[in-house]
């Protein structure tokens, strides 16, 4: 795909549209698209202690629409781009595979194994083989706002030559994104609990680690360079905190926490 400078003003047209009130977060998608290509997008604002707040999406009518709202609802806990929210990741471009967990090996308790996946799980109706680039923004109040791209690894998926495209726009995205949350009034939703509670009154605190660990998306590998123990240790560990907590696999563990999570907000 190229691009010319009439795609740049059709780009900076939509974005301004935005600031003075006449677009609202569909024209993101159609900002970007002068720039670079996808085959879908998603937009939501994340949020500590409670789901994304879901702004739109151009993603197909069944499987795959229902599939965003099953990720703003549940699978979201997941997310290397929700994850790295709450560490503290900073405004900017960044590849779905950058901020995965090293050693990525996790499905999600909605989700389905998928070894082609970027990150190796996609949630049940989501569009398969799928690379995804985000461009994200801080916003008032601790939030992040989050434009999501995907498009087939057989087209090529996202090189850094790509994002890069878009980063020099991430200025004015920035303010088209702040303008919008500061002209809403957003709703504020029950908090979920925090993954870090899960299990806490049935496991010792390092049992606990490597369970949240888990849940993150961390392999054995992965949890044992992260906690400086050994793989053996580690396995132990999630030995124990499965028998305490009545499950014996992987697949089990996500469904036990998300009944957990939901709970909290019924």
């Amino acid at each position: 795909m190229t691009y010319a400078a009439e795609n740049i003003t059709t780009l900076n047209q939509h974005l301004i549209s935005v600031i003075d009130g006449t677009e609202d977060a569909n024209a993101f998608f159609c900002a970007a698209a002068q720039v670079i290509p996808f085959t879908a997008a998603f937009c939501v604002v994340n949020r500590v202690g409670q789901p994304p707040l879901y702004l739109g999406d151009t993603y197909p009518e069944g499987a795959a629409k229902q599939a965003v709202q099953l990720y703003v609802s549940s699978t979201y806990l997941l997310n290397p781009v929700y994850n790295a929210f709450l560490a503290g990741l900073k405004p900017g471009v960044h590849c779905m595979s950058d901020l995965a967990p090293d050693n990525w090996n996790t499905p999600a308790p909605e989700a389905l194994r998928d070894t082609d996946e970027e990150i190796g799980y996609r949630t049940p109706g989501w569009p398969t083989g799928l690379q995804e680039l985000s461009l994200t923004v801080d916003l008032p109040g601790g939030a992040m706002g989050e434009v999501s791209f995907a498009r087939p690894t057989m087209d090529g998926g996202f090189d850094t030559a790509l994002a890069d495209r878009l980063r020099p726009f991430h200025t004015l995205f920035d303010a088209a994104f702040k303008r919008l949350w500061g002209q809403n009034q957003f709703e504020v939703s029950k908090p979920h609990r925090s993954l870090e509670n899960f299990g806490c009154d049935l496991l010792t605190p390092r049992e606990a680690e490597v369970v949240h660990l888990i849940l993150k998306g961390h392999s054995s590998l992965s949890i044992s360079l992260t906690l400086n123990i050994a793989v053996t240790t580690v396995k132990t560990h999630r030995k124990n905190a499965y028998a305490k907590l009545g499950i014996s696999t992987q697949q089990q563990l996500f469904n036990a926490f998300l009944i957990w999570q939901k709970s909290s907000v019924e």
